[in-house]
């Protein structure tokens, strides 16, 4: 019997830095109070490693950071919606301000006796 050769795994994942003490000490500092994007941001890292990391640690984010951050995640998701309604407004009001406006009885009649007025004084 022929013997099959084992295929080997090659891998083409990168090593990723460690954290070093100041880092792992300004997460701690800045975990409750700032968002993790900041938080990923100020240390040049994925947000993704700062929310594993401050997992590991065992960090949470205070309650008024996190009524803050749902008031954010709230704003970001509805002012898409909020311009799209905004657009439709104001095309809706432009296609209106294009049409003449209905008139109404009374003023077609105030039309009227205004125009037999000026044709009784000419």
């Amino acid at each position: 019997m022929p013997k099959t050769k084992a295929k080997k795994k090659t891998t083409t994942s990168r090593v990723r830095p460690r954290w070093t003490k100041e880092e792992v000490a300004l997460l701690k500092r800045l975990y409750k109070t700032h968002s993790n994007a900041e938080i990923a941001q100020i240390l040049g890292r994925k947000v993704s490693s700062v929310v594993f990391k401050g997992h590991r640690l065992g960090l949470a984010k205070g309650a008024r950071r996190l009524k803050e951050m749902g008031r954010e995640n709230i704003a970001r998701r509805w002012e898409p919606v909020k311009q799209k309604a905004a657009k439709k407004v104001s095309a809706s009001k432009k296609a209106t301000a294009s049409k003449k406006a209905p008139v109404t009885k009374r003023a077609a009649a105030t039309k009227k006796a205004s125009a037999a007025k000026r044709r009784k004084t000419k």
